[in-house]
C-alpha cells in the first residue's frame, strides 16, 4: 500500500509511532528556535539598544541575522551530506549557541551584532537540516502533517515570542532570552542521538562553496540594506546588485562541481524549479505585509502598540489552521489546495487594501487570517511534492534550499516595501495622509507577485499532471 493511503487511514498517530515522535521533536526543536527569534528580537530591541548604546545600529541585528541565515540555509544540505546528520546539527545548533551566548554577555553592540550573524548562520543550517530531516526520516504521505506542525510552531511564536520577551525586557533583563538558548540547545542534542543514525562522512566530501555563498550573503545584504536608504537611485542600484548577485552565484552554482541547489532551480519546465519559485513568491507577497501592518494598525485604526503585532501575527495564526486542517488530504486534494491556496492569498491581500483604510478592523483582521489560511492550505503539499520530485543523487539539496527560497522572497519584499513606502512619502513622518498613501503603494504591488503566484501554481498542477510519477 503506498505510504500516503498508510498515512491517510493511520492519521497522526502513525506519525509518532516508535521512533517518530522523538523524530518529531527534533525537528520541531530546530524549527522553534529560529522561529522564537525572529518574533523576540524585535521587542527586546529597544532594551538592547539602551543598555549597550548601539541606537545607530538598530537595523543591523534583524539585517545581519537574515543575511547570515540564508547563508546558512544554503550550506545546509552540503553540509549534511558531507558529515551526516547528527554531525552537521551538532555543528549548526553549537553555532546558534555559541551566538547567543555572545550576545548574553556582549559589552557593547560591536559583539552583539558578531552573537547575532553567528546565530544566524546556526539557525540558517538547523533549519535546513530540519527539512533534509523530514524528507529522510518520515515517509511521504506522512510529511504533510510535519510541516503543518512546522506551521503550528510558527504560529506559537508569533503569540508567544513577543510576551516572553516582554517580559525580560520588563524586568531589564533582556540578556535571559539568550540564556534560555542553553537549555533548549542541550534537548537538541539529546534527541539527535536518539533520533539521528551515526552516518559516517560522505565518501567524496564537497568543500564548502565560498565563494557562491559570499555573493549570495552579499546580495541579500545589498537587498537588506536598501530598505534603511533614503535615497532612491542609491536604494535601486542596492536591488539591482542584489539581483546581479543572485543570478551570478546561480551561474557559478550551475557550473559547479559541488552545487548548492539542484540542477535547474529556477526552470519552470521541472516541478522542482517551478515549486521554488512558488517559495519564493508566496513569501515575497506576504513579506510587505506583515512589516507594515503594525503601523498602519496603530496610525489608521488607533491600535495600542502592545496589541499592534498581533494584527499581523494573525496571519500565522491562519496559517497554522490551514496547515493542520489539511495535512491529511490525499493527492487529488493536495492538487485543488495547491490552487486554492494562491486563490485565497490573493482574495485575502485584495480584501485588506479594500478594509486597511476605512475599516472596520475586524474586516481587516478577518482578511489577514484569509491570506494566512491561503498560504497554509498549500504551502506543506507543494514542499512535499518537490521534496518527491528530486533528481536521484540531488534528494538533500533539494529539501535543504526550500528555508532558502524562502527568506530570499521575504528579503526582496522587505526591501521593496521600504522603496514603495519611501516614494508614498512615510521617510516625511507618519501621518495618516501618508500611511493612506503607503497602503496604495504596497498593497498595489503585492498584487503582481500574488498573481504571478496564482499562475505559477496552475503551472505546477499541470505538471503534476503530465508526470504523475514520483521520482
Amino acid at each position: 500500500m503506498p505510504d500516503h493511503q498508510v498515512s491517510t487511514v493511520n492519521g497522526w498517530r502513525e506519525m509518532t509511532r516508535g521512533p517518530g515522535l522523538v523524530r518529531l521533536a527534533l525537528v520541531l526543536s530546530c524549527v522553534s528556535l529560529h522561529a522564537m527569534d525572529v518574533f523576540v528580537i524585535a521587542t527586546i530591541l529597544p532594551s538592547v539598544v539602551a543598555d549597550i548604546h548601539g541606537v545607530a545600529f538598530y537595523a543591523w541585528p534583524s539585517a545581519l541575522y537574515v543575511v547570515a541565515s540564508i547563508m546558512g540555509a544554503a550550506s545546509g544540505g552540503i553540509l549534511g551530506s558531507n558529515l551526516g546528520l547528527r554531525r552537521a546539527l551538532t555543528i549548526a545548533a553549537s553555532i546558534y549557541l555559541l551566538g547567543a551566548l555572545i550576545c548574553a554577555s556582549a559589552p557593547h553592540m560591536g559583539v552583539f551584532l558578531a552573537g547575532r550573524t553567528a546565530q544566524g548562520l546556526g539557525g540558517g543550517l538547523m533549519v535546513s537540516l530540519a527539512y533534509t530531516m523530514t524528507r529522510q526520516l518520515f515517509l511521504e504521505g506522512l510529511r504533510p502533517r510535519v510541516f503543518a506542525l512546522m506551521s503550528v510552531i510558527w504560529g506559537v511564536a508569533a503569540l508567544a515570542g513577543p510576551m516572553v520577551a516582554g517580559v525580560f525586557a520588563q524586568l531589564d533583563f533582556w540578556r535571559g532570552v539568550y540564556w534560555l538558548t542553553v537549555p533548549v540547545f542541550l534537548m537538541v542534542l539529546a534527541l539527535s542521538r536518539r533520533a539521528l543514525p551515526t552516518s559516517a562522512p560522505a565518501a567524496k566530501s564537497s568543500k564548502l562553496p565560498w565563494e557562491r555563498l559570499l555573493l549570495l550573503g552579499g546580495a541579500v545584504l545589498c537587498v537588506t540594506v536598501s530598505g534603511q536608504i533614503d535615497h532612491l537611485g542609491l536604494r535601486l542600484t542596492l536591488i539591482a546588485g542584489a539581483l546581479a548577485g543572485v543570478a551570478g552565484m546561480l551561474w557559478l552554482d550551475h557550473i559547479a562541481d559541488n552545487p548548492l541547489l539542484p540542477s535547474r532551480p529556477a526552470s519552470l519546465r521541472q516541478i522542482v524549479g517551478t515549486g521554488y519559485w512558488l517559495f519564493f513568491l508566496l513569501s515575497f507577497s506576504y513579506a510587505p505585509l506583515s512589516i507594515f501592518l503594525p503601523l498602519l494598525a496603530q496610525g489608521l485604526h488607533n491600535v495600542p502598540p502592545a496589541l499592534a503585532g498581533y494584527v499581523s501575527a494573525t496571519m500565522s495564526l491562519g496559517w497554522s489552521v490551514a496547515a493542520f486542517a489539511v495535512a491529511g488530504a490525499p493527492p487529488p486534494l493536495q492538487r485543488v489546495l495547491m490552487v486554492t491556496g494562491p486563490l485565497c492569498l490573493l482574495g485575502g491581500i485584495i480584501g485588506q487594501g479594500f478594509f486597511v483604510v476605512s475599516g472596520p478592523l475586524g474586516g481587516l483582521v478577518a482578511m489577514v487570517f484569509l491570506t494566512g489560511l491561503g498560504v497554509g492550505q498549500c504551502h506543506a503539499h507543494i514542499s512535499n511534492r518537490t521534496m518527491s520530485s528530486a533528481k536521484p543523487g540531488e534528494e538533500a539539496l533539494t529539501a535543504g534550499a526550500i528555508p532558502t527560497m524562502q527568506s530570499l522572497g521575504i528579503a526582496f519584499g522587505a526591501a521593496t516595501a521600504g522603496l514603495l513606502a519611501n516614494i508614498a512619502g512615510l521617510s516625511g513622518g507618519i501621518t495618516v495622509a501618508t500611511l493612506t498613501a503607503v497602503t496604495d503603494w504596497i498593497y498595489g504591488f503585492t498584487l503582481i507577485p500574488a498573481s504571478c503566484t496564482l499562475l505559477v501554481a496552475l503551472r505546477l498542477v499541470w505538471l503534476i499532471r503530465v508526470n504523475p510519477t514520483r521520482s
